[in-house]
């Protein structure tokens, strides 16, 4: 039996720590089938990451073997007037797409080696990111061919609730919209 990972939770210090791991991680995670990828994909997604590590809501776990990070898992807190709810190809309820300082915790990115797949640490990896927010829900997006990672987070608890797109300059143009309920809402907590 392998040993378990050793899971960390911080935020850019940590994320900083090992960046270009991250990176490399991501790379061969979502370079591969079922995900669509263009070559600039790397590049856009450091400068990405970069640009998260800035935001003081940004949130960061990883997992690491010996010494060497297998998965990680990021996002940041949705700012009220994010563009996140526009583009559906369906119409969603307005109580759906209310934003308000506080509400939403967006999940950026999860990856985790393939070897590492189906041990529970891509869970882990989500629920010990989830644990250290304070937003009452968390969003994320999912590439429609990813099945089996829809079907994870299905497992997980979270719920479709649309899909967005055609997206202009984005790969792929259309993304499934997962939303999981965190805490309660303000009105409904004891």
């Amino acid at each position: 039996m392998v040993a378990d990972p050793t899971v960390r939770t911080g935020a850019r210090a940590l994320a900083e720590q090992c960046f270009t791991a991250v990176c490399d991680v991501h790379d061969a995670v979502f370079a591969q089938p079922p995900f669509a990828w263009a070559p600039q994909m790397a590049t856009e997604n450091s400068e990405y990451l970069r640009r998260l590590m800035d935001d003081p809501t940004f949130g960061f776990v990883l997992a690491e073997h010996r010494g060497h990070l297998i998965g990680y898992a990021f996002g940041h807190r949705l700012p009220a007037d994010h563009g996140w709810w526009n583009d559906f190809t369906e119409p969603l309820p307005d109580d759906l797409t209310a934003e308000w300082d506080g509400r939403t915790f967006a999940l950026i990115s999860l990856a985790l080696l393939p070897p590492w797949r189906g041990l529970g640490i891509g869970g882990r990896l989500v629920r010990e990111l989830l644990a250290a927010r304070n937003e009452e829900r968390a969003i994320l997006s999912v590439q429609p061919t990813a099945v089996a990672t829809q079907a994870f987070y299905r497992h997980l608890g979270w719920h479709k609730v649309g899909r967005k797109g055609p997206l202009e300059g984005v790969v792929p143009p259309y993304w499934d919209i997962f939303i999981f309920t965190v805490a309660p809402p303000p009105s409904h907590r004891q």
